[in-house]
């Protein structure tokens, strides 16, 4: 019986780890935009969605006055 749990605990760790290794695989990242302090610099906090469905975000640094900027980041269907 010991051997039967053995086996199964064994077999539960081998399916955690070909499902944690499937999913850390699928993700990958593109750089979208790089700022240049003409444009902003130093991107703060989270980017937040609003109901337009548009990705908006600001920098402290940069922009025009050098006070920072707020930007939008409009999703691209595929």
């Amino acid at each position: 019986m010991n051997q039967l749990n053995g086996i199964k605990r064994a077999l539960t760790v081998v399916s955690l780890f070909v499902t944690a290794s499937t999913f850390s695989n699928a993700q990958t990242f593109t750089t979208l935009h790089t700022f240049d302090f003409t444009d902003g610099g130093e991107p703060l906090a989270a980017l937040v969605q609003a109901a337009d469905g548009n990705l908006y975000g600001t920098t402290s640094l940069g922009g025009t006055y050098l006070q920072g900027t707020v930007f939008k980041l409009t999703r691209r269907e595929h």
